[in-house]
C-alpha cells in the first residue's frame, strides 16, 4: 500500500473539530454549572434567562459539541492512514419514515407537557434535542438512501463544517446588511431634520407610554404599515436566502475538485444544510413558552427546509462541476434561493398578521390579520408537505443515474487539490 503521508488539510480539519467539539462542551459545562448555582441561590425569580433555560442552552451545546467527535474521529484515523468505512445508506422505507415522523412530533408534545409540569419540566432537554434532531435525520436519511456519498470522514467533516462555516457567514453578512441599513437611516435622518424630530417625537411616547396598551396604540400603526411588511419581506426572504444559501454552499465548493457525481453534490449540500438547520433550530428552540411545541415543529420543518435548498445548490454545483456547463448550476441555485424565499415570506406573513390582530383592534384590519395568517399556514403546510416527496423522488431520480462504483474523497479539499 502507498503510504500517503500527512496531509496538512487533515491535521487542519482535525484540529478544527476537536477545538469546536471541546469549546461547544465547556460552555455547556460552564452554562450547566451556573444555571445550578442560580436556581440554588435564589436569583432564578430575577430578570433575565431562567435556569431551565440556560439548561437547555447548556444541552444544545452539548449536542453541537457530539457533532464534531465523528469528524475528529476520522480525521485522526486518516491521519494515521487507517481505513474508514465507505458504506452505501439503506434506502428508508415508508414504516421507517413515518416512524420517524411520528417519534418527532411525539417528542415535541411531550417536551411542552414535561416543560407545563413544574416538577417536571426537568426531564424535557432530551426531547426538546430528539424534536430538534429527528426532522433533519429523517430527511438526510431520505436523501442518501441507496446513494453512494462517500466515506464517512466526508460526511461527519460535511457536516461539522455546515455547522460552522455557513452559520458564521451568514451571521457576518446578515449584521453587516443590517449595520448599513441602520447608517443609510441616519443618513436619512441627518438629511431631512424635520423627520428626525418626528422620529424623536415617536420614541418619547413610546418611552413614556403608562401601560403595554398605551405602548401597543402608540406603536401598533407603525409596526404593521405597508413599509414595515415589504421591509421585513426584502429583509427576510431576498437577503436572507441569498446569503444563506450561497454560505451555505461554500461547504460544497470546498470539495469541488473531488466530485465525483451530481448525487456527491446533492448529498454533501444536504449535510451542510443539516448542519446549519440543526445549529439555528437548537438555538432558536431554546426558549421555551406556552407555544414550544409548535416551535419546535416548525424548526423541525425550517432544518428540512435547508436541507432540500441546499441540497439542490450541492446537486447544481456537482453538475457543472462535470459538464462544465454553469447553466444547471445557475438554475438548482435560483430554485434553492426560491424556495428559501417562499419559506421565509410565509412566516414573516404570519407574523404580520398576528401583529395585525395584536396591535391593531379594528375590524378590517383583524380581517387582513386572520387572511395573513390563513395563507401563511397555508404555503406552510403545502412546502412542508412537499419537502419529503421532492427528496424522495430527487434521490430516485439520482440513483437511476449512477453508476455502481465511483472514485471518492476521502475529506473536504480546501484548495481544490486532486
Amino acid at each position: 500500500m502507498q503510504t500517503r503521508g500527512l496531509d496538512w488539510r487533515t491535521i487542519l480539519l482535525a484540529l478544527i473539530d476537536l477545538l469546536g467539539a471541546l469549546v461547544a462542551l465547556g460552555l455547556a459545562a460552564l452554562l450547566a454549572i451556573y444555571s445550578v448555582l442560580r436556581g440554588a441561590s435564589g436569583a432564578d425569580t430575577q430578570d433575565g434567562p431562567t435556569a431551565f433555560q440556560i439548561i437547555l442552552l447548556a444541552s444544545a451545546l452539548a449536542m453541537m459539541s457530539a457533532g464534531f467527535i465523528p469528524a475528529t474521529y476520522y480525521n485522526i484515523r486518516r491521519m494515521f492512514e487507517k481505513n474508514i468505512p465507505n458504506p452505501t445508506p439503506k434506502p428508508l422505507h415508508i414504516w421507517q419514515g413515518f416512524m420517524l415522523i411520528t417519534a418527532w412530533v411525539f417528542s415535541a408534545i411531550l417536551a411542552q407537557i414535561l416543560f407545563n409540569s413544574q416538577s417536571l419540566k426537568w426531564l424535557s432537554p432530551p426531547f426538546y434535542l430528539l424534536a430538534v434532531i429527528l426532522p433533519g435525520y429523517f430527511l438526510l436519511h431520505l436523501a442518501s438512501g441507496g446513494l453512494n456519498i462517500g466515506s464517512r470522514l466526508r460526511t461527519w467533516s460535511t457536516l461539522s463544517v455546515g455547522m460552522t462555516l455557513g452559520p458564521l457567514l451568514s451571521f457576518m453578512a446578515e449584521l453587516a446588511l443590517i449595520i448599513l441599513g441602520l447608517v443609510g437611516i441616519g443618513i436619512y435622518l441627518a438629511l431631512h431634520p424635520g423627520q428626525t424630530s418626528a422620529f424623536q417625537q415617536f420614541a418619547d411616547k413610546l418611552r413614556n407610554a403608562p401601560s403595554l396598551d398605551e405602548l401597543a396604540a402608540t406603536a401598533g400603526p407603525w409596526v404593521i404599515s405597508p413599509l414595515t411588511f415589504f421591509g421585513a419581506l426584502l429583509f427576510f426572504s431576498v437577503f436572507t436566502p441569498f446569503i444563506e444559501e450561497t454560505a451555505k454552499s461554500l461547504t460544497v465548493w470546498l470539495m469541488f475538485s473531488r466530485l465525483a457525481s451530481p448525487a456527491q453534490g446533492f448529498i454533501a449540500g444536504a449535510l451542510s444544510g443539516a448542519g446549519f438547520g440543526l445549529l439555528e433550530s437548537l438555538l432558536v428552540s431554546a426558549s421555551p413558552d406556552s407555544s414550544w411545541s409548535t416551535t419546535l415543529l416548525v424548526r423541525g420543518m425550517s432544518t428540512m427546509m435547508h436541507i432540500l435548498a441546499s441540497s439542490l445548490a450541492g446537486w447544481g454545483i456537482a453538475s457543472y462541476r462535470l459538464s462544465k456547463r454553469p447553466g444547471r448550476m445557475i438554475g438548482m441555485y435560483a430554485l434553492a434561493i426560491s424556495l428559501h424565499s417562499l419559506w421565509n415570506a410565509s412566516v414573516v406573513t404570519i407574523v404580520f398578521g398576528g401583529l395585525a390582530l395584536t396591535l391593531n383592534n379594528t375590524k378590517p384590519t383583524d380581517l387582513i390579520g386572520l387572511a395573513m395568517i390563513a395563507f401563511g399556514i397555508l404555503v406552510l403546510v403545502i412546502l412542508s408537505l412537499g419537502i419529503p416527496i421532492s427528496m424522495g423522488i430527487f434521490n430516485q431520480v439520482l440513483k437511476s443515474k449512477e453508476p455502481s462504483s465511483l472514485p471518492l474523497a476521502d475529506a473536504i479539499n480546501p484548495e481544490g487539490v486532486k
